[in-house]
């Protein structure tokens, strides 16, 4: 008891030091205005218990957790985040009147989970890293798609069992931005109910890039590099471009020859070759079109490659990422598609994004490898769990892309078509629920990003206890040999 009652006192302590009056003030208003919202609206009463727990989570992890040594600073922003969403939003009834109140919340939530992210990379990171800046913008991004994933899950199953409104699935009118941007010509009527889910990805997306780029330059104005860039002659920086050019080229052909086997080189060159054929004899222009994509997809990593300078930490991302990129590219586009195994194994989609759970977390670790070293106990968390955000923040873009070329060439990759099925898994493991019918529509999208999210945190546990393992290993190998060294000295 004592020892319990020494613990608070000290959790107390450092909520003094590190948070400031007004922000102890906002975490409480915050949660009394969650209670008072639960109190008045009883049907929803478990959801807005849900967000108070949540208003407590930078407590708990620091209780959990205390060598990680998180900011108190992030609660504050959880707690303005609910003030924002839930309490104005839901509790005082301002999405009811105003609509598009609703982007507001998604560009703040992406805004406010990319803090998290960063205070979280803030407590991992490796001290006095050359790539710190880089690796925690990076992290910061991703950390925000991660945070975007779990809200809209968290929303879609609070209408499904509780039956609140949180995803807007009701049919969108002719008049909407998106409408008016894009046009309607190929746009399927079934595929509207979407348009909410999809419309929160991308402004959570441009609200993680904004938090991403103001840590960015909070790093280098920090370092003073924005000041130290030097004036170049523009025709020095022209002369001899092409010797450059060419010794880039033989670099990148070694390099690829070291992170790869003759066996990736040949699975992409085939896989190319492949979908170029598609591409020119598919009579559906939309997919073939959406094939092309795809394809200059495959070289993303080269492209990274050849256009960042040699000594660039992004030019440095293992080739083995592309082989992943190559591998998702193969078994959805050309083996899903072209192949139509979709039609033929109606479940292959379902089998697809639960293997992306696992290639994604794998290019996460490739690239957080590239900006990273393994040495201690915190940084193979920190690596795995930029993996497992790298992974998360995959999903939403990849369902924006899903649903931009619905939206756009009539195609229907984002499964707009599921219809409510009392076979389906999902009934049997979930119901009928209680929410709006419409939520049918999403049911595709909700069960591809849970699919994927089994398998990404199974692969994020793996990834840790391998890396942990190779870690003991590594340290356990220098030690004995600097007893044997010892040894040798003394006889």
């Amino acid at each position: 008891m004592n020892k319990n009652s020494g613990r608070i006192k000290d959790m107390c302590g450092k909520i003094k030091e590190e948070a400031s009056y007004p922000e102890a003030v906002l975490w409480w208003v915050t949660r009394v205005l969650i209670l008072t919202c639960a109190f008045i609206n009883k049907s929803e009463a478990a959801f807005y218990l849900a967000v108070f727990a949540f208003t407590f989570t930078a407590d708990i992890l620091r209780a959990v957790f205390p060598k990680l040594k998180l900011s108190y600073r992030l609660q504050s922003f959880i707690c303005f985040l609910a003030l924002v969403s839930t309490v104005t939003g839901l509790g005082f009834g301002v999405l009811e009147k105003h609509p598009d109140f609703d982007l507001v919340i998604q560009l703040a939530g992406g805004i406010f989970s990319g803090a998290l992210g960063y205070y979280i990379a803030m407590a991992l990171r490796t001290p006095k890293n050359k790539n710190e800046s880089l690796f925690v913008t990076f992290f910061t991004f991703c950390f925000s798609g991660t945070v975007t994933i779990f809200r809209k899950l968290t929303e879609f199953f609070s209408d499904f069992w509780f039956g609140t409104n949180l995803c807007h699935v009701e049919f969108v009118e002719d008049n909407h931005w998106l409408y008016r941007i894009c046009g309607l010509a190929m746009s399927p009527e079934a595929q509207r109910p979407l348009l909410d889910t999809d419309e929160d990805f991308i402004f959570s997306i441009i609200g993680g890039v904004l938090s991403a780029a103001v840590v960015y330059l909070k790093f280098r104005l920090k370092s003073k590099e924005l000041f130290e860039g030097k004036r170049k002659d523009l025709s020095a920086l022209f002369r001899g471009i092409l010797p450059r050019i060419r010794d880039k080229i033989e670099l990148e052909i070694r390099k690829v020859s070291e992170d790869t086997g003759i066996f990736d080189r040949l699975f992409w060159w085939c896989i190319r070759l492949c979908m170029l054929y598609a591409f020119f004899e598919w009579d559906n222009r939309a997919e073939a079109t959406l094939m092309l994509a795809n394809l200059i997809g495959t070289f993303a990593i080269t492209l990274v490659h050849l256009i960042f300078p040699r000594d660039s930490v992004l030019s440095k991302i293992s080739y083995k990422t592309q082989t992943l990129i190559t591998v998702i590219v193969f078994l959805g586009s050309y083996g899903g598609n072209y192949c139509e195994i979709y039609y033929i194994v109606p479940r292959f989609d379902l089998f697809l994004h639960f293997v992306s759970g696992v290639l994604c977390v794998l290019g996460g670790y490739y690239i957080a490898l590239t900006l990273v070293k393994l040495k201690t106990r915190k940084d193979s968390l920190l690596i795995s769990i930029f993996a497992l955000a790298f992974s998360c923040f995959i999903m939403p873009a990849w369902e924006i892309s899903e649903f931009v070329g619905d939206f756009i060439w009539g195609t229907s990759n984002q499964g707009f078509y599921w219809g409510p099925t009392e076979d389906s898994f999902f009934f049997k493991a979930f119901g009928h629920g209680v929410g709006n019918t419409q939520l049918y529509y999403l049911f595709d999208t909700v069960y591809d990003v849970l699919l994927a999210m089994v398998t990404t945190v199974i692969t994020f546990i793996a990834l840790y206890i391998w890396l942990e393992y190779r870690r003991k290993k590594t340290v356990n190998i220098l030690a004995s040999k600097v007893t044997t060294e010892k040894e040798k000295v003394t006889c």
